[in-house]
C-alpha cells in the first residue's frame, strides 16, 4: 500500500469526509502532507492518528480553534485544561437538559390531573400538601395588571419563559368577593415546583389543610358567579373559611380551542 493518501484514500480510511479534510486543511487544522505531480494534496499514514485525534474531539463539542491550540502547542496542561472546560460545559447542559425534561413531564402529568378532576361545578372538600409559591401582594385591577406582574415573577427563574397555564393564579380578597370585578384580585402566584425558580424572597407556601373547591367550565369571568355558591355550601355546613381564596386557570384557548375544556379551579382554605 502506497504510504501517500489522497483525500478520497484517507476519507475512507478514517471515516471522515472528503469535504471536512478539506476544510480542515483549508483552515490550517490539519495540514496535508505534500501536493502530487497533479497538484492534489496528498497524506501520509502518520496523518490518520491526528484526523483520528481531531474527530475525536470534535464529536466531544471541542471547537476547532482550541482544538487547533492544541496541535500547534501539544501541551499536556493545556489539554487538560480544554477538557476541563468542555467537561463543565457539557455538565451545565445536561443539567438544562434535565430541568427542560421536568417541566415537559410536569405538563404532562398536569393533563392527567385535569383528567381526573371531580365534575365541574360540584363542590367539594380537598385535603392538600403545602405548595410552594412565588407570590406577588399587588392588587390587580385588570388583565394588563396581571399580565405585568407575571412578568415580574417569570424573572425569578433561570431559564424563561417560565409561564404557563395552569402554574399561574390569583388571590381573592373574600371581603371583597361581593364587590370584586371578574379581574380584581388581590395578588398573583406562580407554582414555584419548577427547579429552574431561584431562592426567592416573594416565596412562601400554600397552607395545607382542607380547602372548599370547585373545577368550573370557563375562564376567570366565569369563575366570579362560584363564590356565591362556595359560602353558601359554607354556611350551610357550618364551615369557617379563610380571608382569602385561590383562583388557577388550568386549560384556556391557548391550550384548546373548544371552549368547553376551558377549566378554571376556585379554592378557598378551610379553617375549622
Amino acid at each position: 500500500m502506497s504510504s501517500k493518501f489522497t483525500v478520497k484514500e484517507l476519507s475512507k480510511i478514517v471515516g471522515v469526509s472528503s469535504r471536512n479534510i478539506r476544510y480542515y486543511d483549508d483552515i490550517g487544522l490539519f495540514k496535508c502532507s505534500g501536493t502530487l505531480e497533479n497538484g492534489y494534496r496528498y497524506y501520509t499514514i502518520d496523518k490518520i492518528e491526528e484526523i483520528f485525534l481531531i474527530s475525536y474531539l470534535r464529536q466531544m463539542g471541542i471547537s476547532i480553534k482550541e482544538i487547533k491550540q492544541h496541535l500547534e502547542n501539544r501541551n499536556i496542561d493545556e489539554y487538560d485544561a480544554i477538557l476541563n472546560k468542555q467537561l463543565n460545559k457539557v455538565t451545565f447542559e445536561i443539567l438544562q437538559l434535565q430541568r427542560i425534561q421536568y417541566r415537559i413531564q410536569k405538563r404532562i402529568s398536569s393533563l392527567d390531573y385535569i383528567r381526573n378532576l371531580p365534575p365541574l361545578g360540584t363542590v367539594t372538600i380537598q385535603t392538600l400538601p403545602a405548595r410552594r409559591i412565588i407570590h406577588l401582594k399587588k392588587e390587580i385591577n385588570n388583565q394588563l395588571d396581571w399580565e405585568l406582574n407575571l412578568k415580574d415573577i417569570d424573572g425569578e427563574s433561570d431559564l424563561s419563559p417560565s409561564i404557563f397555564v395552569g402554574d399561574i393564579g390569583f388571590f381573592v380578597d373574600m371581603k371583597k368577593v361581593k364587590t370584586r370585578g371578574c379581574e380584581e384580585f388581590s395578588g398573583v402566584f406562580l407554582i414555584a415546583d419548577d427547579p429552574l425558580y431561584k431562592d426567592s424572597t416573594e416565596a412562601t407556601d400554600l397552607c395545607a389543610g382542607n380547602w372548599l373547591t370547585v373545577y368550573i367550565r370557563g375562564d376567570h369571568h366565569d369563575a366570579r358567579k362560584y363564590y356565591d355558591v362556595l359560602l353558601e355550601y359554607a354556611q350551610e355546613n357550618k364551615l369557617t373559611l379563610a380571608s382569602y381564596g385561590v383562583e388557577r386557570t388550568l386549560i384556556d384557548h391557548y391550550i384548546s380551542s373548544d371552549p368547553n375544556l376551558h377549566i378554571t379551579e376556585i379554592l378557598i382554605p378551610i379553617s375549622n
